[in-house]
């Protein structure tokens, strides 16, 4: 067995042995003609949170994360995970910090999954450091896994060397969150459900400036939700209305495609409502039931209604959490923000545009 297969299998353990260490710093490391320099193998990247028009929830492959559906979204501006990974010989680990704090559980699985793919594609047998900070609440329902993985998948690919195209990023990061496999395109995104790995995967579906649409998130909770959105798709099968959903989402897809595309804001709100309730219909009646409302949640949408009563156009939808995304137009958002951030269970506001997908940037974490 050669020296670089032995080194690779112990970095799959998280043990790479000061011998072999040595034996790499003594090998001349080749790429495309010329000899790589240690500083290439280190790259960060800005990635976005995305809101789910029509949700992803239920797996119908859990190993690869594909979908039961498709699915749509747009990217939140305001919602950014910052990611900085590096291989390097001298790492005698693999470690994976999120803002400010080393993971080691099963985040830490998931996140050199998507690494060892990496490695394994790039023939890198290093070790890794990965330092990600997110600048909005994590695990509390506004989609960090999906700004997490997104921005992981691009940070680890470039810094390997690898040159990936956005379809195979997609695959790549829907390998460590399915919602990921969306916020690697700009703007709005439609996953396509697919048959295979080849084939689950985003695409745009309209440009970042097609709708001056505003997304607010009324943060009712910044802890991290109870039951996770793996544990919830797992169970969707137990709800007796799980069937149900799929035959009526073909039309809403449709529909909401249509209301999109056409900029029909009523038509969209609506069925954006129709859907967020469904979705959590399915959670609360599935067996064990999950409940992701809490009493903020509900201040929240008797609000929207109220403001609806009075005029205001303003529609609300949630991913798997009790923080509510608040959707109006740019001309509605000032107006909109000040009478949510005046509710009693409303911690914070935050304000999105839609925005651009994942990308590099210049400055490390580390």
């Amino acid at each position: 067995m050669t020296n670089i297969v032995l080194l690779k299998l112990a970095n799959r353990q998280n043990q790479i042995k000061v011998e072999e260490i040595k034996i790499i710093d003594k090998m001349q490391i080749i790429k495309s003609g010329c000899r790589l320099k240690m500083n290439k193998f280190k790259n960060t990247a800005k990635s976005p949170a995305n809101i789910a028009f029509i949700k992803y929830w239920g797996k119908k492959n859990p190993r690869l994360n594909i979908p039961f559906n498709d699915s749509l979204s747009m990217n939140l501006s305001g919602c950014i995970t910052t990611t900085t990974v590096e291989f390097n010989p001298r790492f005698r680990s693999d470690k994976v910090y999120l803002n400010g704090k080393e993971i080691k559980d099963e985040k830490k699985f998931r996140v050199l999954r998507i690494v060892d793919l990496v490695r394994e594609k790039s023939e890198i047998p290093w070790g890794v450091k990965v330092v990600s900070k997110n600048n909005f609440p994590s695990d509390a329902g506004i989609a960090s896994s999906a700004s997490g993985f997104s921005a992981l998948a691009l940070a680890a690919s470039k810094a390997s060397g690898l040159d990936f195209s956005q379809q195979e990023l997609s695959i790549l990061a829907r390998l460590g969150s399915g919602s990921a496999a969306r916020s690697i395109i700009d703007g709005f995104t439609k996953w396509n459900k697919g048959k295979d790995n080849k084939s689950s995967y985003a695409q745009q579906i309209a440009a970042v400036n097609h709708w001056d649409l505003r997304d607010l998130v009324a943060v009712v909770e910044t802890e991290a939700k109870k039951k996770s959105s793996s544990e919830g798709h797992a169970l969707v099968l137990t709800s007796p209305f799980f069937r149900m959903r799929q035959k009526n989402l073909i039309k809403r897809i449709r529909e909401i495609t249509k209301a999109l595309k056409e900029k029909n804001f009523k038509k969209f709100g609506e069925l954006l409502e129709e859907e967020a309730i469904e979705l959590h219909v399915i959670a609360m009646t599935s067996k064990p039931a999950i409940f992701y409302w809490n009493k903020g949640t509900l201040e929240v949408i008797d609000k929207i209604n109220t403001m609806r009563e009075i005029g205001i156009q303003v529609y609300y939808t949630m991913d798997a959490g009790p923080n509510v995304h608040i959707i109006c137009r740019s001309k509605d958002a000032k107006k909109v923000a000040s009478r949510i951030k005046r509710l009693t269970e409303v911690k914070f506001v935050i304000i999105n545009k839609p925005a651009i997908g994942a990308r590099l940037v210049n400055k490390h974490l580390f």
